[in-house]
């Protein structure tokens, strides 16, 4: 994942993450990931593979194609 797509997916699983009222400790009970793997994702300083953007977009409810749409 490039630079700017890495930053959209971040910016986008935060977003989300907050719309749904989730703390990062909560997501990363329902992805199985840890607390400091989430935050790094988030603030794009861990590249992230294709099978965790999956696993992280599900309990999302949302797919990898709109978590890698820009959003304001």
């Amino acid at each position: 994942m490039d630079d700017e797509l890495l930053k959209i997916f971040a910016h986008n699983i935060r977003i989300e993450r907050t719309k749904k009222s989730l703390s990062q400790q909560q997501l990363a009970e329902l992805t199985g990931f840890s607390v400091p793997y989430i935050s790094n994702i988030e603030n794009a300083k861990h590249k992230i593979s294709l099978a965790s953007a999956y696993e992280i977009s599900k309990v999302l409810g949302k797919s990898i194609d709109e978590m890698l749409q820009k959003q304001n």
